[in-house]
């Protein structure tokens, strides 16, 4: 394979997964500096890559494209490309592959049978240190020419940004430093308990000066249930879209919450994470990678994981995953994190 002078990462969805992709486009901005490199993604999640330093061009795909435009956008890959990466391997980059006849194409291979065992079976085949960036990177092989380093993930947000997220800060009386709060998930099976967030809260309030900021979306209902009538508890949800939301995390102390996608994020702007993780596992993608981030999950715990996505209901009387992990152990590992 030549080296490609023009290149296109696939990544249509969700943000966690995303935001893992820029992992391996590192790689490739650094294994080709002078190629332009572009990359597609549905366009809501376009904003989460604007300002990025490796990505010439972000190519924005419309949810409700049909199957006849999808294949028409593959036959002007065809004619517009050296490269293409498909880190997603869905359905709909499958059918634009279908009008790629003569461009090179490398392909995420998806570890679904492992997959099926560990969450079926309960027979982990990963190897030792398995996670997506790993798996993302397995598929550039053929063009890594012997390089083996997996950078870190990265968002960038402007200083612009930046500013703008302390005025908003300002604006509603909040100056001190504070601590992001990303309770909410796509699936409930990932939600930690009201009452778990709101002792962690109580006791910081109590023994810090930090205010929490809590970021959700207009249809997260537990950023209502975990509010408190405080001055240093700021519920925003459904206030903030996604690039002033990264702003907010960009200028915290820490952030804690699911396994979800903004508190991927946050380990991309550099901010350390405590994420709390139930019925997933990094076998699943989930997990954090910065030094100073913290994964909390019952690893001794056998149904876990139980799910790929935390999609699966729990069949169990009590889900274990999520209530085995104490407010104790929150506090804990946010206090060894602010005190870096």
């Amino acid at each position: 394979m030549t080296d490609p002078r023009t290149i296109l990462v696939q990544r249509l969805s969700s943000i966690g997964d995303i935001v893992q992709a820029t992992s391996p486009l590192a790689t490739l901005r650094c294994r080709f500096p002078n190629a332009r490199i572009d990359f597609m993604t549905l366009s809501h999640f376009a904003p989460l890559l604007e300002n990025h330093p490796s990505i010439n061009r972000i190519v924005k795909i419309n949810p409700s494209e049909t199957l006849m435009t999808l294949r028409s956008m593959g036959n002007s890959i065809d004619e517009d490309y050296d490269l293409v990466v498909d880190l997603h391997n869905s359905l709909r980059t499958k059918i634009m592959r279908r009008g790629i006849v003569d461009t090179d194409t490398l392909i995420y291979k998806k570890p679904r049978w492992k997959r099926l065992k560990l969450i079926q079976l309960h027979i982990n085949d990963f190897a030792d240190g398995f996670n997506q960036r790993s798996l993302y990177h397995d598929c550039l092989k053929p063009v890594l020419n012997g390089q083996t380093d997996i950078p870190q993930t990265r968002l960038s947000i402007s200083e612009n940004e930046q500013n703008q997220a302390v005025e908003l800060l300002k604006q509603i009386g909040i100056e001190q430093d504070y601590l992001v709060v990303i309770p909410s998930a796509a699936w409930k099976t990932k939600l930690w308990s009201v009452e778990g967030y709101k002792s962690v809260f109580s006791t910081l309030l109590k023994e810090t000066d930090l205010s929490i900021i809590i970021l959700g979306t207009e249809n997260d209902d537990i950023c209502d249930k975990i509010d408190m009538d405080y001055p240093r508890v700021l519920n925003l949800k459904g206030k903030t879209d996604l690039r002033s939301s990264l702003g907010l995390i960009n200028n915290a102390k820490a952030v804690f919450g699911s396994d979800t996608g903004l508190v991927h994020a946050a380990e991309a702007l550099g901010i350390p994470a405590v994420m709390i993780m139930g019925p997933t596992s990094v076998e699943t993608g989930g997990g954090t990678f910065l030094a100073n981030s913290v994964t909390l999950a019952n690893e001794d715990l056998w149904c876990r994981p139980c799910s790929q996505n935390g999609k699966t209901p729990c069949y169990r009387k009590e889900q274990y995953c999520l209530t085995s992990i104490t407010s104790e152990n929150v506090i804990n590992k946010l206090e060894d994190i602010l005190s870096v």
